[in-house]
C-alpha cells in the first residue's frame, strides 16, 4: 500500500505476483494462506528496442522516498523497506527474451533494476483489478491519500503459470505450497485450475506456457513423490489439520485432475478419487 501511493499514477504499471496473492485466489480456503514479506512486482518491458519511450525515473523516486533500501549483491532489483516491527521485501522483475537470467536496466532509472527471469511473463495477461481502501495506519504518513488504492493482481491462470515456472527453476519448498495451494483451494477446485491455466498466454514472440505447467504440476500427480512430500510438509505447517496420508492423497488426485482438464481441451473426463 506504501509503495502504491508512492508510485502514484504508475501504481497500474506493474502486476503483483507474489506476497499474499494465493488468498485473493482461493478465498474459501480450509486454511488461510500462510504468506510471505516479500512482495514480486513484474513489470512489462517488451522487446528492447520497444523501451526508449519508457521512463521509470517514477520508480526510483518512489523507492527512495519510501525509505527502501537496495540489497547488497541484487543491482537493483532487489529492496528493503521497514513496516513497524516487519521488515517488507520488493523484487522488481521482468521476462523478457533478451538477457535471460540477467538483471535488466529500466530506462531512466539510475537505481532500480529489474530481475529477468524465465515464465512470469503469464501473470500480464488478464490481470485482476483489486480496490483496497487505505487504513489509518498508512493515512497517516500520507494524509493526502485516496480513500482507496487499485493495483493489478496476477490472476489464477497467470499465477499458475508464474509459479510453476519458479518451481521448475528453483525447485523451493514454497513455491510448491503456493502452487498446490491455489490448484486444491481455488473455487471450482483442480479442474477450474486447469481452465484458467490453459487460458493464460504471454507476449508475442515468446514460447507458450502450457509444458511449463504441466511439467511442474505432474511432480505432484504420485502420492509418494518428493515434491508431494514437499508439499504436504509445508501444508501442515501451515496449520492443515488432515492426517498426512489424506493430504498426500489429496494432492495428487488434485494434481491429476488439474492434468486431466488441462490436457483434455475442455472435455473433461473422469479421474477416481
Amino acid at each position: 500500500m506504501r509503495f502504491a501511493l508512492l508510485a502514484g499514477e504508475h501504481a497500474r504499471d506493474f502486476v503483483v505476483i507474489g506476497g499474499l496473492n494465493p488468498d485473493f485466489l482461493a478465498p474459501e480456503s480450509p486454511v488461510p494462506h500462510q504468506g510471505t514479506t516479500d512482495v514480486d512486482l513484474l513489470f512489462e518491458l517488451g522487446f528492447v528496442y520497444d523501451r526508449d519511450d519508457l521512463n521509470f525515473a517514477w520508480l526510483d523516486d518512489a523507492l527512495l522516498r519510501g525509505g527502501f533500501v537496495e540489497s547488497q549483491g541484487y543491482a537493483g532489483w532487489q529492496w528493503t523497506g521497514i513496516l513497524g516491527d516487519a521488515k517488507v521485501r520488493l523484487d522488481l522483475l521482468c521476462d523478457v527474451a533478451d538477457s535471460p537470467g540477467q538483471t535488466v536496466e529500466l530506462p531512466g532509472a539510475t537505481e532500480a533494476a529489474a530481475q529477468n527471469l524465465n515464465g512470469p511473463a503469464a501473470a500480464l495477461h488478464d490481470p485482476v483489478s483489486r480496490s483496497f481502501a487505505v487504513p489509518n495506519s498508512v493515512r497517516d504518513n500520507f494524509p493526502d491519500s485516496p480513500q482507496q488504492v487499485d493495483l493489478r493482481f496476477a490472476s489464477l491462470g497467470g499465477y499458475i503459470a508464474a509459479k510453476s515456472a519458479a518451481l521448475l527453476a528453483r525447485q523451493k519448498e514454497k513455491d510448491a505450497y503456493d502452487l498446490m495451494f491455489v490448484i486444491m483451494y481455488a473455487p471450482g477446485g483442480p479442474r477450474a485450475a486447469a481452465i484458467a491455466a490453459r487460458q493464460a498466454r504471454v507476449p508475442d514472440g515468446r514460447p507458450q506456457v502450457s509444458e511449463t505447467i504441466r511439467s511442474a504440476v505432474s511432480q505432484f500427480s504420485e502420492s509418494s513423490s518428493d515434491m508431494t512430500s514437499t508439499a504436504v510438509r509445508v501444508l501442515m505447517d501451515a496449520g492443515d489439520e488432515s492426517e498426512e496420508e489424506q493430504l498426500r492423497s489429496d494432492v495428487s488426485v488434485a494434481s491429476r485432475r488439474f492434468l486431466e482438464s488441462f490436457d483434455a481441451n475442455g472435455v473433461e473426463r473422469s479421474i477416481p478419487d
